[in-house]
């Protein structure tokens, strides 16, 4: 194996470390009771942690030409746990458990809900490993947008309906094992219009102020551009 693969592959396994960390924190935030609120923070910008390193991983691979079989199996195996697994745990426990404990009858739906996420954002990953995205576009979005999705709306200080989280939980999964397109962060940044960028560089500019309030408005977006480009498409007159 090339020596240059160490690099990108040290990131991988740094994005993985975040995800088994965020859990952690989870696990801490359910021990400590009402205190808790601040470890499922910490998960959730554990997580942000992660992105920045899966964003960073496959960039450095192709930099240094070291882009392999090996690299593309480690880093879906990161994602799952990343943003799969530790967005879900802090979805159920940080979000879920007061209303479970409200009514401890809603505990095995939220459950549901929680796994129905974590296994479509399996079956993503699987699909991407067998087929791999065309162009600038992903199949369905991508499992990283999913998961900052509901770890920053889980965090939100004006907390959401549990109804309405479970439907965007659900949408979120929806959303990647679907057949839509969704555009890769080179071009979003690059090619998308104008204003779609000035709009993405404002969310991202009230994100880094204040990133535990406002993150999920990056991931919110690009879920949003990505329906927007899908509709739009759909109703393009097609060439004869």
């Amino acid at each position: 194996m090339n020596k240059r693969c160490w690099f990108p592959n040290l990131l991988t396994s740094i994005n993985l470390f975040c995800g088994f960390m965020a859990i952690t924190f989870v696990v801490h935030g359910m021990e400590t009771g009402p205190a808790g609120a601040e470890w499922f923070r910490w998960a959730a910008l554990t997580i942000c942690l992660s992105a920045l390193c899966d964003v960073l991983d496959g960039r450095l691979a192709r930099a240094l030409h070291v882009s392999s079989p090996f690299g593309k199996e480690l880093d879906s195996l990161s994602d799952i746990v990343s943003f799969g697994v530790a967005p879900a745990l802090l979805v159920y426990e940080g979000f879920f458990r007061d209303t479970t404990q409200a009514n401890p009858s809603f505990s095995f739906l939220w459950m549901t809900i929680a796994g129905l996420f974590v296994c479509c954002g399996a079956a993503r990953l699987a699909r991407y490993n067998v087929s791999g995205s065309s162009g600038s576009w992903f199949t369905g979005m991508p499992i990283p947008a999913g998961g900052l999705t509901i770890a920053g709306l889980a965090m939100f200080p004006a907390r959401l309906n549990a109804a309405l989280m479970a439907a965007i939980v659900l949408f979120a999964a929806f959303l990647m094992i679907s057949t839509l397109r969704f555009p890769k962060l080179e071009r979003l940044v690059f090619e998308s219009p104008l204003p779609v960028r000035l709009t993405l560089f404002a969310f991202f500019v009230i994100a880094l102020i204040d990133p535990a309030s406002w993150f999920f408005l990056l991931p919110i977006s690009y879920m949003a551009y990505g329906l927007g480009d899908n509709l739009l498409n759909a109703l393009r007159p097609k060439e004869a």
